[in-house]
C-alpha cells in the first residue's frame, strides 16, 4: 500500500468562485415604446421550446501543462529539422504555395514517444476550464497553496448557455502556414486555445489574441478532439430533415476554425463506403494525439475501433454519386407524390474571423423572408424545388421547415425567381475530408445480450514497460476492459482479439505515470499498470488532515453547488465536523444501497488485502470492518480529471478530494538506474521491480527523503530483488539500512513477518513521526548520511535466495549499471552522484569475486579499499544458475581507457558496448573521437551494440539511423554528427576537459571555414551566431520597425539617426518644434548617415524638397516703383516660383519611397502643398491676388502630393486594408479629395489595393470624380499587374468605349479617366500578348475624332497612352505570338509612324466613326502628329531585346537634308529611343557609340563651337532642323544609356552624360543655341538630366545633385522657357538620386524598363494642368521598375548598423571586384556569383549562389539588415577609421613572443568583448592587495590562459583552460584528473605539428604542472607503491596505516602509469647481473608499454634513494 504525495485536499473548481462574482450575459435593454406585435413577436422568439434545461449547470475540465529539459529540447531539434526542409524547397519555401511540398510529418511533427517516467524535477502544473450557464472560465495554476493561489484566469461569456467546452491542441488553430512559422520562431510554441460551443455557434478562444467564430447549422450532441481537428457529431433525434425518408450524415468534420464543417465518411468492415447516417451508432472515446475513434453500435451492442484518416479521392467521388443517386431516386419519388425530394445532405457552414473584438450575435429571424436564409436550412440551388414547392399541403411535418415552405409557396415564387433573388451560383455538396476506417470490433462471444453495454468513458494507456493498450470502462458490470494495441501510432495498428479485464467501479489514466487508477467495486483506490497490479493508494480521510485553515474550512461548509452557501462557521475544526455531520446523515441512504455490493474483494486483490497493508501503520492487526459501519463519507463514487499525477475523487455525497499520487522517484540518478534496468530486464522482471520500489518509496505516512536514503532505499530494494539480502537465521539483527526497505515481496504475503521486516513499521513511524524526536533517530541519521553502505558489523554476511526474481539476471543488473557507471564520468552534472554508484557495484564485485571491476572501483575511490569483506555469501553454485554470466568474463570496460585506445588509434582493443538509453553518451564521444582522429571510415570500429533479448526496451520504437555526408571536409563531418546526436554548445561544455578540448579544436576548424547554407543549429555549434541569424533570413516576416516589444533595440535600414534614449520603441514623439511636417521627418535615418558621412546632402535634399512652407520672395523695391506694381512684381516672382513648388511632391514621393510602416490606428499625415511666400525681411506673407492665374492650377500637384504621402508606406506594411484605406478618407472636400485619389493610386502602386473590398471601389466610382477614378483604376490596374484579372478587366472595361459592346450606353466618361484605364488594360494583360486586348488597342492608336466634339481634346495623350499599352502587353514579344501574326501589328505601327491614306475602322465602335468629324479637319490621310509617338514607343516596347534589324531600319535617324525634312525633330528623340529599346544589346555608355547616333553625313552642317574653320553660311542648308534633330538624337541615346545602365553606377556613362550635360548647358548664347532654340535645348536638357540620375539611382551622387540645384535655381521671368515641366524633370531626378531614403535602385528586368519608358516619356507638361501629350499620373509608374538590393551591415553584438568592406565576384569573372565600403547598393544579383564580406575587423561571410543564396535575397528583399561579426580586439571603420587606436591590439595578435609577458592594462584593448570585462575585474586586478608568491603564481598562469583565449578570439576555449588548470593544480589529484592529463597526452602527441587553433605550449605548462606533482609522489610513496606491485592486492591491515591523502596519491601514479597488481612477481631477477638493461629486458617480456616501464624505473630510483638514506 503506498500512501498519496501530499495531504488530499477538498476539490472545488477554482471557476465556481469566478463565475458567482460574474455578471453573466448583457440583456438588450426593451425600447420604450413598442407595437404590441413587436412585444408579442419578440416574447414568441425568446420563448425556448427545446429540451435544453435538462443541460447541466455546471462542468469542467483540468489538464496537465508540463515541460522538462528533454522535450523541450526535442522541440527545438524539431524546430531545426523543419528550417532545413524548408531551404531545401528553395528561397520562397515559406510561401503558402510551396507548403504543400513539405513531407506531412514535418508540418505535423510526430511526438516522440517519452520513456522516462514521471520526475519529481519535471515542471507540472494545471489548467482548468470551467463552464457555469453562460460563462466560460479558463484557469491556469496549481490548487495547492495553502492561501488564496493568484491564478491567470480569463472569463469568457456567450450570449445562450454554453453546451461544451474543451482545451484544443495547438495544430487545429494554426493554418499550415502558421504551423510552419510557430515551429521556425526561436520562442517555444506554447499557442493554448479554448473552443467553446454554445447553441448556434463555435468559437475558438487563443491566448494570443485571436478568436474565431463559427456558425453551427445543426444541433450538435457531441464535441470530439482528434488529432486531425475536431469531430462534431450531430444530434440523432432532432436533426433537421432526418424524419424524412432520407438518411443524413450524423459525424462531420472540421479541420480549422474557419473551414467549412465536413460530413465523414464510414468504411466498414465490410468495405462499404458512405456517410456515417446510422443512429445506433455513436462514438465513445476520441484523443487529440490519436487518430483512433471508438464507436458503439447499439444495434448489435459492440463496440468498434476506427482509425480516422484523410479521405482519398476514389472515396469522395464514390460517395458523390451514391449521394446523386439517392438524390435522383428521392427527387422520382416526390414527383410522384411520396416524401418531399428536399435532399440536402450536407449543412453549408459559414465562419467568420474576428481578432479582438467579441463577434456579435446572428439574428436572422425566421419572419423575415431574406433568400439568404434557405442555406440555413440545408437548401442548396442544386436541389430540386419541385418537391418543396409543390408539396405544401404536408404541413404537418411541424418544423422550421415546413413553415418555410409555407411561407415561399404562399408568396408564390417561381425557381427563376429565387435564383435572381439569391444571386447565387448552384451549390455543390460539400466534399468530406476525413474518412472512419474500421479496424477492429469487440469480442461478445459468451455475454448475453442483456448484459452488454456501452462505455461510459475510455481512454489509451502506455504501461511502464512500453505497451499501449485501449481501455474502456463498462460501469453497470463494473468492468474495466484493456485491448492491447500493437504498434500504437504507426502505420501497420493491429489490436488483439480478446480483451483483459479489470474490475472497476469506475478508472482514469494517469498518461504521464504511466498508471491506471482504479477504484475498485468495494471503494478502494487500486494503481495498475497495464494488467498488472502496483498498489493500493492509503488516503487518509480529510478529518485527520492537518489544521486546515479557514479558507479551507470556508470551503467544504459549502460541499455541494446544490446547498446555499452558509454562514461562516467559527472554528475550523467544528466548521469540518459540522460538514461532515451533515455530509453523512444526507447520504445515508446511498451508503446502504452500495452496502449491497459484494463484500469479497476480486481474487488479485488478495496480496494486497488490508489486513497485511495496514500493519505497516500500526503493529496491532485491526478488525475486519463491513463498509455499513464506515461513513458516508468514505465511499468513493467517481474519478475524474487526472492530470499528471493529480486525480479528483468524488465521494457519494458529491464532496470531491484531490489527491496528488507520488512520483517514481526524486533524482535524476535513479531515474538513470531504473532505465538502465529497462535495457536488461524482461517486462515482467522489470515490473516486479517497479512494484516494489514504488511501495517501498511512498510507504504511508513517508515524507520526503534525501538522496542519500532515496539512494539507499533503492539498493536495498534491488539487493532483495536480486537475493542478496535474504537473512540468515543465524543474524536476526541485521543491518537496519537494509531491514528499513523489505517490502513485501511482489509473490508471497508471508514473506512479510520473516526477521528482517518484524520491527520495521515501527522503525518507520519513528522516523516519520513529526512531534516525537529520540535519540535512535539521531543515531539512524547519521548512519545514512555517511558513505559507508554497510554500518553493521562486517563479519555478519547474507545467504542468497536463489528464487528471487532478479536473482538469476545479477550479471546483466551489475553490467548494466557498470555501463551506467562509467557513461556518468562523460557528463559533469553527475560527478557528485558517483560515488554512490561505485560503492554499490563495488560491493556486490567483491560478492562476485570479479578482481578487475574491483581493482577498476578502487582506482576511482582509493578509499574502498578499506572493504574487503563479502557481503553476500555468493558462490560458484551461485554462478552456475545465473545468466549472462559471458558479460563479466572480460576485464571492467572504462571508457576513458577506450578513449585513448581511440586517440592512439590501437585497432586490436576489445570494442566498447554500448545499451540504448544506457550508455549513449560514452559510444557518442567515442565516435566523435573516432572522426575527429581517423575520419569517418573508423567510426564503427571502437564500439558494439549490445542488446539483451527479451528486455523491456525491445517494445518501445529503435533509433533512427544516423547518416553523415563522406565527401565533406571532417570538421563539417563533425557538425553533422553532433547534430545527429542532438548535442549543442551546452552539452559539449559538460563534456570531460580533454575530450571538450578534442572536440573544440575541431570545431574551431568549422568556425574558420563554415559550411554554407546550413541551419541555424549548425552556426551556434561553431560560436558564428552572425551565420545562425543568416539561417533565419528566409522565414524573416516584414519585421521592419515593428514595435520591439521587450527586446533589444535592433537598427534597422529606418532607424533614425538618434537612437530612442530611453529604450523604448517605437520612439516617444519628439518635440513639435523638432517635426518639420514636411512628409520628410523620418529621413534623419542612421542609413543615410552611414553612407554619407562626411557632408550634408541629405538635409540639402530635404530642404530642396519641401514643399511645406512659404517660398521667401526676394524681390527688391526698386526707386520709382508703386506698392501696387511692387506687390505685382513679388506675386509675379511668386507665380514663377510656384511653378517649381508644384512639381515638388513627385520627387519627395521618390525620396521617401516605401520608409514608413504605420499603425492601423494610426492616420497618414499629409503635408500642405504650400503656394504662397514670405518676406524675408518683414515676414510678410504673400499671396496672388494682384495677378491672374489658372483656378485649378493646384489640381495635379495635389493629385501629385497625395500619390507622394501613399508611396512612403511599405509594401511589407501589415492590416492596409479596405477599413484603414476608407479610415484614411478625407472628411472634408476640395483639395483633399484630390490628393485622396493620388493616395489611392500610390496604394496601389506599392500593392495594398489588392485588399480594397468591391463595395469600398464601387463607393469610390459611384462619385464619377476624375481625379478618384483616375488614381483608383491605375492603382488597381498597377496592383494586378500581369495577372488578366477578370474583375479588374471588367471594371476598366466600364470606362473605355472600345471594349464595350456596339449597343452599350453611352457614358460620359473624362478624357483623362479613358487614358488611365487605358494604361490599366496595358499594366493588366502586361506581357500577355493578348489577341483581343491587341487588336483593341491597335485600333485605339488611331480613334479618329468623334462626328461631335468628343475625343478631339487631348487626342495625343490617348494616342500615346494605347501605344504605350501596346508594347506592355506585347513586351518583348516580337513576332513570335502565333495569335497575333494575322493582325499585322509592325506593319500598322509602321502605318501609324509615317504616316498614310486612312483605313477604314474596324471594332465594336464602327459605325459611330462612319462620319468623318465636322470641327476636326484632317483630310484622308492619318494625322501621324497624334499617331506616330504611340505607335513608334510600341514598336520599340514590342521588339525590346529582339535585336530585329528591319524594324531597327525602321527607327534610323533620316542622313540627308531632304529626308530629315519629313520627320519632326522631336519624333526623332522618340525613335531613336525605340531603337535603342530593338538594339539593346548594342547600346554602350561610351562616348564612341553616343555620338554614332547622330547621321555622319548630316555632321559637317552643325555649328558646334568646337569647330575652328567657321564655315560660310549655306542658304540651302536648314540649319534649324538639323541642329534640333541633333539635340534630340542626342538626348534619346542618352535616355537609352540611363535605361539600360540604370542602378548601375557605371563610370563610363557618367562621364559620357555629364559632357554632354555640359555641352547643352554651354549653348545657349552660342549659334547651336540660336539654331536649336531654348525650348528644344531646355526639353532635350531635362531628358539627358533624367538620363545620368537613373544611371546613378539611389546612389546620392553629390555632383549630379550639384547641377541639379544649379538648374532649379532657374526660376524667374528672366527664364521664359522654364516650364513647370522643366522643375518636374528636375525634381524627378533629384528624387532617383536618393531613391527610397538611398535603399532602392532600379531592377533591369524588360517590365521595368518598360514602367520607366512609361514614367519618364520625354515629353513633360508645360504648365500644371497639361496633359495633352502624356498623362501626368503616368509619371509614377517608376515605382514598378523600383528593386530594393542595398547590402547593410549589422554588427550582432551591438545591434548597430555598421560599415564594412565588401567584394563580389561576377559570373563568369576570375577576381573579386571591390565595392564601395558597405551599406551599399549591390550590383545586379543575376550577374553575380558571390558576395563576400572581406574586412579585417570582421569575421568573413559568404553569400553564394545555390548555397545559401536565397539568405541573400530574401535580406535584399525586405531591406533587412545583414548581421556580422566583429573580431576581437578590433574596432569598427566608424570608432577608428584610420586603423591607429587598434595599433597595439594587432601587435597582440600577432607576436607569440609577449604571450609570456603581459600586462593587465593591455587586456582592456579587448574589453569590447562580452565576458572580458568580468574576469578582469573579478580575478586579475589586483591593486592594492599584496599577494603571496603562490597566490602570484597562480594569477600569472590564470593571464596567461586568459590572454590567450581573448587574444586569439576563443574566449570558448577559457572554459577548458580553466578546467585544465583545475585538474592539474588540485591538492588532491583524483583519477579523474589523471585521465584527463593522459587523454591530452595522447592527443597532443599523436599530431604535435597540427594544433594551429589551440595554446599548445601552455597546454603543455600545464601537464609539466602535473607531471611534477606526480613525479614528487612517486618519491615520496616508492614503499606503498611497491607493496602494490608485489601483491594481488593490498591488504586491509597494510591500507589502514595510509593516510587517505596518500592513498589517493598512490592511485594516482598506478593509474598514470598504467600499473598492475602483482607485477612484479612475474619477473625472475635470481641469476644474472642486475642492472638497467637487464630490467628493461625483462619489462620488454611482460609487453609492458614504455610508458610503464618509464614508471616503474622511476620508482625502483626511488626506493633505491630512499634505502641509501636509510
Amino acid at each position: 500500500m503506498i500512501a498519496v504525495a501530499e495531504p488530499p485536499l477538498e476539490f472545488i473548481p477554482r471557476g465556481r468562485q469566478a463565475a458567482e462574482d460574474h455578471p453573466g450575459p448583457t440583456e438588450p435593454p426593451l425600447p420604450k415604446c413598442l407595437s404590441a406585435e413587436h412585444l408579442l413577436l419578440q416574447r414568441l422568439q425568446n420563448v425556448n421550446i427545446s429540451a435544453a434545461s435538462e443541460e447541466p449547470q455546471e462542468f469542467w475540465c483540468i489538464r496537465e501543462i508540463y515541460d522538462d529539459y528533454e522535450s523541450s529540447y526535442e522541440r527545438a531539434q524539431r524546430r531545426q529539422q523543419l528550417i532545413e526542409q524548408t531551404k531545401k524547397c528553395g528561397p520562397k519555401a515559406a510561401a503558402a504555395t510551396q507548403l504543400t511540398s513539405l513531407p506531412q510529418q514535418l508540418l505535423q511533427p510526430v511526438e516522440q514517444r517519452r520513456e522516462e517516467p514521471m520526475c519529481d524535477y519535471i515542471v507540472n502544473n494545471e489548467e482548468e476550464l470551467y463552464v457555469n450557464r453562460n460563462t466560460v472560465i479558463w484557469t491556469q495554476g496549481l490548487n495547492d497553496d495553502d492561501d488564496d493561489g493568484v491564478y491567470k484566469r480569463m472569463c469568457f461569456t456567450c450570449d445562450t448557455p454554453v453546451k461544451f467546452a474543451c482545451f484544443l491542441n495547438r495544430r487545429f488553430v494554426r493554418g499550415r502556414l502558421a504551423q510552419l512559422r510557430a515551429s521556425v520562431q526561436p520562442e517555444d510554441d506554447n499557442l493554448t486555445a479554448i473552443c467553446v460551443v454554445d447553441q448556434d455557434a463555435l468559437r475558438v478562444y487563443c491566448d494570443d489574441g485571436d478568436d474565431f467564430l463559427a456558425n453551427l447549422d445543426f444541433p450538435i450532441s457531441q464535441l470530439w478532439q482528434t488529432v486531425h481537428g475536431l469531430l462534431l457529431e450531430k444530434d440523432s433525434s432532432n436533426a433537421l430533415i432526418s424524419h424524412l425518408s432520407i438518411p443524413m450524415p450524423r459525424l462531420f468534420s472540421m479541420s480549422h476554425p474557419l473551414h467549412e464543417a465536413c460530413p465523414v465518411v464510414l468504411k466498414t468492415s465490410t468495405n462499404s463506403t458512405g456517410y456515417m447516417t446510422e443512429p445506433e451508432y455513436s462514438v465513445v472515446f476520441t484523443a487529440e494525439d490519436s487518430d483512433l475513434v471508438l464507436l458503439y453500435d447499439a444495434k448489435f451492442f459492440k463496440h468498434f475501433v476506427a482509425r480516422l484518416r484523410k479521405v482519398t479521392p476514389e472515396e469522395v467521388n464514390y460517395v458523390s454519386q451514391q449521394q446523386q443517386q439517392d438524390l435522383l431516386t428521392h427527387t422520382l419519388q416526390g414527383h410522384r407524390g411520396g416524401t418531399p425530394g428536399c435532399t440536402s445532405s450536407i449543412h453549408s457552414f459559414s465562419s467568420t474571423k474576428n481578432t479582438g473584438a467579441t463577434p456579435k450575435r446572428n439574428t436572422a429571424s425566421f419572419a423575415m423572408p431574406t433568400p439568404h436564409n434557405f442555406s440555413k436550412f440545408g437548401l442548396s440551388q442544386s436541389q430540386s424545388f419541385s418537391g418543396v414547392l409543390g408539396q405544401s399541403n404536408r404541413v404537418s411535418l411541424g418544423s422550421p421547415l415546413s413553415q418555410l415552405q409555407n411561407s415561399i409557396s404562399q408568396q408564390s415564387l417561381s425557381i427563376k425567381d429565387m435564383r435572381k433573388m439569391t444571386h447565387v451560383k448552384p451549390a455543390k455538396p460539400i466534399e468530406p475530408e476525413m474518412c472512419l476506417e474500421h479496424i477492429w470490433t469487440e469480442n461478445t462471444y459468451g455475454t448475453q445480450r442483456e448484459f452488454c453495454e456501452m462505455a461510459t468513458r475510455a481512454f489509451i494507456h502506455t504501461d511502464l514497460v512500453g505497451q499501449t493498450y485501449l481501455c474502456y470502462l463498462l460501469p453497470r458490470s463494473c468492468r474495466l476492459q484493456l485491448v492491447l494495441l500493437n504498434g500504437y501510432n504507426t502505420s501497420d495498428l493491429q489490436l488483439s482479439t480478446l480483451a483483459s479485464t479489470l474490475p472497476a467501479k469506475d478508472a482514469v489514466g494517469l498518461q504521464r505515470l504511466h498508471m491506471i487508477a482504479v477504484l475498485d467495486p468495494g471503494g478502494n483506490l487500486i494503481l495498475y499498470t497495464g494488467t498488472v497490479l502496483i498498489s493500493k493508494v492509503h488516503i487518509t480521510p480529510l478529518l485527520t488532515a492537518p489544521t486546515t485553515t479557514t479558507t479551507a474550512t470556508a470551503t467544504t461548509a459549502t460541499p455541494t453547488p446544490a446547498t446555499a452557501p452558509g454562514s461562516a462557521p467559527q472554528t475550523p475544526l467544528q466548521g469540518t465536523l459540522q460538514s461532515h455531520l451533515k455530509v453523512s446523515s444526507s447520504s445515508f441512504v446511498e451508503v446502504r444501497r452500495s452496502s449491497l455490493l459484494p463484500t469479497k474483494a476480486a481474487a488479485d486483490l488478495n496480496a494486497f488485502d488490508e489486513e497485511l497493508e495496514l500493519h505497516m501503520l500500526s503493529p496491532i492487526q485491526p478488525q475486519p470492518m463491513s463498509y455499513t459501519q464506515r461513513q458516508a463519507h468514505n465511499i468513493c463514487k467517481a474519478l475524474r480529471d487526472p492530470a499528471g499525477n493529480r486525480l479528483t475523487l468524488v465521494y457519494a455525497t458529491g464532496r470531491m478530494l484531490r489527491i496528488a499520487l507520488p512520483l517514481l522517484n526524486d533524482t535524476r540518478l535513479i531515474t538513470r538506474c531504473v532505465a538502465a534496468l529497462r535495457q536488461v530486464l524482461n517486462p515482467s522482471q522489470f515490473l516486479h521491480f517497479i512494484i516494489r520500489w514504488y511501495s517501498a518509496r511512498n510507504p504511508p505516512g513517508s515524507r520526503d527523503y534525501s538522496i542519500e536514503q532515496e539512494w539507499q532505499l533503492f539498493r536495498s530494494t534491488l539487493l532483495g530483488l536480486m537475493g542478496c539480502m535474504a537473512a540468515s537465521s543465524e543474524h536476526p539483527d541485521v543491518d537496519e539500512s537494509y531491514a528499513r526497505c523489505a517490502t513485501p515481496p511482489y509473490q508471497s504475503p508471508s514473506a512479510m513477518f520473516s526477521g528482517a521486516a518484524q520491527d520495521e513499521p515501527k522503525k518507520r513511524r519513528k522516523y516519520n513521526d513529526c512531534e516525537a524526536y529520540t535519540d535512535d533517530d539521531w543515531e539512524f541519521l547519521l548512519m545514512h548520511t555517511t558513505l559507508a553502505p554497510c554500518g553493521g558489523d562486517a563479519s555478519h554476511a547474507y545467504s542468497v535466495d536463489v528464487t528471487a526474481p532478479l536473482f538469476r539476471v545479477l550479471p546483466a543488473v551489475f553490467y548494466g549499471l557498470h555501463m551506467l557507471y562509467e557513461d556518468l564520468k562523460l557528463d559533469s552534472v553527475f560527478n557528485s552522484g558517483l560515488i554512490y554508484l561505485g560503492t554499490f557495484l563495488h560491493q556486490l564485485a567483491i560478492d562476485m569475486q570479479l578482481d578487475s571491476y574491483i581493482f577498476h572501483y578502487h582506482l576511482d575511490f582509493p578509499e574502498l579499499t578499506h572493504k574487503t569483506t563479502k557481503m553476500t555469501m555468493l558462490s560458484s553454485e551461485h554462478g552456475a544458475l545465473m545468466l549472462y554470466q559471458e558479460l563479466l568474463r572480460m576485464p571492467a570496460p572504462s571508457i576513458y581507457a577506450q578513449l585513448e585506445h581511440v586517440i592512439l588509434g590501437r585497432e586490436e582493443v576489445v570494442p566498447f558496448s554500448y545499451v540504448e538509453c544506457i550508455n549513449e553518451r560514452s559510444r557518442n564521444l567515442v565516435q566523435l573521437v573516432s572522426l575527429v582522429m581517423h575520419g569517418h571510415t573508423k567510426l564503427k570500429h571502437w564500439w558494439q551494440l549490445l542488446e539483451l533479448f527479451g528486455a523491456v526496451q525491445s517494445n518501445y520504437p529503435k533509433r533512427a539511423k544516423r547518416s553523415i555526408s563522406a565527401d565533406k571536409p571532417r570538421c563539417h563531418q563533425l557538425l553533422e554528427l553532433l547534430l545527429c546526436m542532438q548535442l549543442t554548445r551546452r552539452d559539449i561544455e559538460r563534456l570531460p576537459a580533454a575530450v571538450h578540448l578534442i572536440v573544440a579544436e575541431a570545431l574551431e576548424k568549422a568556425r574558420l571555414s563554415p559550411p554554407m547554407g546550413c541551419s541555424q543549429a549548425t552556426y551556434e555549434l561553431i560560436l558564428r551566431p552572425e551565420l545562425a541569424a543568416h539561417a533565419q533570413l528566409p522565414f524573416l516576416e516584414a519585421t521592419l520597425g515593428q514595435p520591439h516589444c521587450g527586446r533589444v533595440y535592433k537598427e534597422d535600414s529606418l532607424s533614425p539617426r538618434c537612437a530612442p534614449s530611453s529604450g523604448e520603441w517605437p520612439m516617444s514623439e519628439p518635440d513639435a518644434e523638432q517635426l518639420r511636417h514636411d512628409g520628410m521627418d523620418n529621413m534623419d535615418t542612421k542609413l543615410l548617415r552611414l553612407r554619407f558621412p562626411d557632408d550634408m546632402r541629405v538635409e540639402e535634399v530635404r530642404r530642396l524638397l519641401n514643399s511645406a512652407d512659404p517660398v521667401a520672395i526676394e524681390v527688391q523695391q526698386s526707386p520709382g516703383t508703386s506698392d501696387h506694381e511692387f506687390i505685382e512684381e513679388q506675386e509675379k516672382q511668386l507665380f514663377a516660383l510656384c511653378a517649381r513648388t508644384m512639381t515638388l511632391p513627385l520627387g519627395r514621393g521618390m525620396f521617401t519611397l516605401r520608409t514608413l510602416l504605420p499603425r492601423p490606428s494610426d492616420n497618414m499625415p499629409m503635408p500642405k502643398l504650400c503656394l504662397v511666400g514670405r518676406e524675408p525681411i518683414k515676414g510678410t506673407t504673400i499671396e496672388m491676388q494682384q495677378i491672374e492665374f489658372p483656378a485649378n492650377m493646384h489640381m495635379w500637384p495635389s493629385f501629385h502630393n497625395g500619390v507622394a504621402t501613399g508611396l512612403k508606406i511599405s509594401p511589407q506594411a501589415l492590416d492596409i486594408d479596405s477599413t484603414w484605406i476608407v479610415y484614411n478618407k478625407p472628411k472634408t472636400q476640395a483639395n483633399n479629395a484630390l490628393e485622396h485619389a493620388g493616395f489611392l493610386m500610390a496604394l496601389g502602386l506599392n500593392g495594398h489595393l489588392k485588399s480594397l473590398s468591391f463595395m469600398s471601389i464601387y463607393k469610390y466610382l459611384v462619385k464619377c470624380d476624375e481625379m478618384t477614378s483616375v488614381g483608383l483604376l491605375l492603382g488597381i490596374s498597377a496592383a494586378h499587374r500581369g495577372s488578366m484579372d477578370t474583375k479588374t478587366t471588367k471594371l476598366l472595361s466600364v470606362h473605355l468605349e472600345a471594349l464595350l459592346p456596339a449597343t452599350a450606353m453611352e457614358l460620359d466618361i473624362p478624357q483623362s479617366t479613358q487614358v488611365a484605364s487605358l494604361m490599366g488594360i496595358g499594366l493588366l494583360y502586361q506581357g500577355s500578348a493578348k489577341r483581343h486586348i491587341a487588336e483593341v488597342l491597335l485600333q485605339e492608336i488611331g480613334r479618329p475624332p468623334g462626328p461631335e466634339m468628343e475625343n478631339s481634346v487631348e487626342r495625343e495623350s490617348y494616342a500615346m497612352t494605347a501605344g504605350l499599352a501596346l508594347g506592355l502587353v506585347t513586351l518583348g514579344q516580337g513576332e513570335s505570338p502565333a495569335g497575333l501574326r494575322d493582325l499585322q501589328l509592325p506593319d500598322t505601327l509602321h502605318y501609324y509612324m509615317v504616316g498614310g491614306v486612312k483605313r477604314p475602322i474596324g471594332g465594336s465602335q464602327k459605325e459611330k466613326y462612319r462620319l468623318p468629324s465636322f470641327q476636326v479637319r484632317e483630310g484622308d490621310s492619318v494625322n501621324i502628329d497624334v499617331t506616330a509617338p504611340g505607335a513608334t514607343l510600341a514598336l520599340g516596347l514590342m521588339f525590346f531585346d529582339s535585336g530585329n534589324a528591319a524594324i531597327a531600319e525602321w527607327m534610323r535617324p533620316p542622313d540627308s537634308r531632304y529626308l530629315l525634312d519629313m520627320v519632326r525633330p522631336d519624333f526623332l528623340l522618340l525613335r531613336t529611343i525605340a531603337r535603342g529599346l530593338i538594339l539593346w544589346q548594342d547600346v554602350q555608355p561610351d562616348n564612341g557609340w553616343f555620338q554614332a547616333q547622330f547621321p555622319q553625313t548630316l555632321r559637317i552642317h552643325l555649328r558646334l563651337p568646337t569647330r575652328d574653320d567657321e564655315q560660310p553660311e549655306d542658304s540651302d542648308v536648314d540649319y534649324e532642323a538639323i541642329t534640333q534633330a541633333y539635340c534630340n538624337i542626342l538626348a534619346g541615346a542618352a535616355f537609352c544609356i540611363g535605361l539600360k545602365y540604370a542602378g548601375t553606377e557605371n563610370p563610363v556613362a557618367f562621364t559620357t552624360l555629364r559632357a554632354v550635360i555640359k555641352e547643352f548647358l554651354g549653348f545657349p548664347g552660342t549659334p547651336m543655341g540660336e539654331c536649336a532654340g531654348r525650348t528644344t535645348i531646355e526639353s532635350c536638357l531635362m531628358v539627358l538630366l533624367i538620363s545620368i540620375s537613373l544611371v546613378f539611382a539611389g546612389s546620392g551622387n553629390c555632383e549630379i545633385l550639384r547641377i541639379i540645384r544649379y538648374l532649379r535655381s532657374r526660376v524667374g521671368p528672366q527664364y521664359p522657357h522654364i516650364t513647370y515641366g522643366s522643375h518636374m524633370a528636375i525634381h524627378m531626378s533629384l528624387g532617383l538620386l536618393f531613391l527610397g531614403a538611398g535603399r532602392y535602385t532600379i531592377a533591369k528586368t524588360p517590365e521595368s524598363i518598360a514602367a520607366l519608358v512609361c514614367a519618364f516619356f520625354p515629353k513633360f507638361p508645360i504648365h500644371s494642368n497639361d496633359n495633352r501629350y502624356h498623362l501626368q499620373a503616368l509619371r509614377h509608374l517608376y515605382v514598378l521598375a523600383v528593386e530594393p538590393r542595398l547590402f547593410l551591415p549589422r554588427d550582432i553584438d551591438t545591434h548597430q548598423l555598421c560599415l564594412c568592406n565588401i567584394s563580389v565576384l561576377e559570373i563568369g569573372a576570375n577576381e573579386m571586384r571591390r565595392l564601395p565600403i558597405a551599406p551599399c547598393i549591390l550590383p545586379e544579383l543575376s550577374t553575380l556569383q558571390q558576395v563576400i564580406v572581406e574586412d579585417e575587423n570582421y569575421w568573413p561571410v559568404c553569400f553564394e549562389r545555390s548555397r545559401n543564396w536565397h539568405q541573400l535575397e530574401k535580406a535584399l528583399e525586405l531591406c533587412a539588415p545583414i548581421d556580422i561579426k566583429k573580431r576581437t580586439g578590433r574596432l569598427s571603420h566608424l570608432e577608428d577609421p584610420d586603423r591607429l587606436k587598434s595599433m597595439l591590439a594587432q601587435t597582440l595578435t600577432t607576436e607569440q613572443s609577449i604571450c609570456w609577458q603581459v600586462d593587465v592594462n593591455d587586456l582592456q584593448q579587448f574589453a569590447s568583448e562580452r565576458l572580458v570585462k568580468p574576469f578582469l575585474s573579478r580575478f586579475l586586478q589586483t591593486k592594492g592587495t599584496t599577494l603571496s608568491f603562490s597566490e602570484l603564481a597562480k594569477r600569472h598562469q590564470l593571464m596567461l590562459l586568459f590572454f590567450n583565449a581573448v587574444v586569439k578570439d576563443r574566449m570558448h576555449l577559457l572554459p577548458v583552460y580553466l578546467t585544465l588548470y583545475d585538474h592539474v593544480t588540485r591538492q588532491m589529484a583524483n583519477n579523474n584528473d589523471v585521465w584527463q592529463v593522459k587523454l591530452i597526452d595522447a592527443y597532443l602527441g599523436k599530431s604535435p605539428s597540427q594544433h594551429t587553433l589551440i595554446s599548445v605550449e601552455l597546454i603543455q605548462m600545464m601537464q609539466e604542472l602535473f607531471k611534477v606533482q606526480l613525479e614528487a609522489s612517486t618519491r615520496e610513496l616508492c614503499v606503498p607503491l611497491r607493496e602494490f606491485l608485489c601483491q594481488k592486492r593490498l591488504e586491509p591491515s597494510y591500507v589502514a596505516c595510509i593516510s587517505a591523502q596518500d592513498l589517493q596519491r598512490v592511485y594516482c601514479v598506478i593509474n598514470y602509469y598504467n600499473l598492475m597488481p602483482d607485477l612484479l612477481n612475474g619477473v625472475d631477477m635470481s641469476n644474472g647481473p642486475i642492472n638497467y638493461l637487464r630490467i628493461m629486458y625483462e619489462f620488454q617480456q611482460l609487453n609492458l608499454n614504455p610508458h610503464t616501464i618509464f614508471g616503474l624505473l622511476k620508482i625502483f630510483q626511488s626506493l633505491r634513494c630512499a634505502f641509501n638514506l636509510e
